[in-house]
């Protein structure tokens, strides 16, 4: 067995205090004298390894998104596809308050403040990245039978079935639930998709997957 399996699992960031949030549920609160630097981001989230490495269920990264609505409808998504096999596992939702830069509508520009507060979820990392892909002619017609890969094709079949009905809508208030089902079927480019535990799994549950955008 390799010095790396037997490493334990020091993570980059460390909560600072937990607390239980009326919406969210438990929340680990990180405190941070510097702006995080990412090592990863998409449209709408920025990922942090926080030292974990894949398929480990007991290590996680951190994903950070700009309102805590986005973070917790991402949350849902992933815990509901986690739960059945097609997402890596998450764990809680963190509240990061750190410097960083805010924009400023009146004055049209960014501007560097002390503390900006952004929310976020800790999730296990997958493997593989960028192997994978939910072709476009499946996209659009929601149609697995068009995938040529089986492992995909049953990925796809699978995450169709899911419901996002009840959960939090992306871009309105927190504690507003989505009124009906979503399908969580758009946006798996390869960059979206990876492997957990060998088996294909979806790794960006931001709004597109519902195919929504801010």
């Amino acid at each position: 067995m390799s010095k790396s399996s037997n490493r334990k699992f020091s993570p980059r960031y460390v909560p600072t205090r937990t607390f239980t949030h009326p919406v969210m549920g438990r929340v680990d609160c990180y405190n941070l004298a510097r702006e995080p630097i990412c090592d990863g981001s998409g449209a709408q989230a920025m990922f942090y390894d926080n030292n974990a490495r894949p398929n480990r269920k007991r290590e996680y990264g951190i994903k950070l998104f700009n309102t805590a609505s986005e973070a917790f409808a991402a949350y849902q998504r992933q815990k509901i596809a986690a739960d059945a096999g097609l997402a890596p596992p998450v764990r809680r939702m963190v509240c990061f308050v750190a410097p960083g830069l805010r924009y400023l509508p009146s004055a049209d520009r960014w501007v560097r403040v002390p503390q900006k507060v952004r929310w976020g979820y800790q999730t296990s990392l997958a493997y593989g990245i960028g192997k994978l892909e939910v072709g476009m002619a499946a996209e659009e017609m929601q149609e697995p039978d068009f995938i040529p890969e089986s492992g995909v094709r049953n990925l796809y079949r699978a995450i169709l079935r899911l419901s996002t009905k009840g959960t939090q809508s992306d871009f309105k208030r927190l504690g507003t639930p989505r009124r009906a089902n979503v399908r969580m079927s758009n946006d798996l480019h390869q960059e979206n998709l990876g492997f957990w535990r060998k088996r294909p799994v979806v790794i960006d549950f931001g709004s597109h997957l519902v195919g929504e955008v801010a």
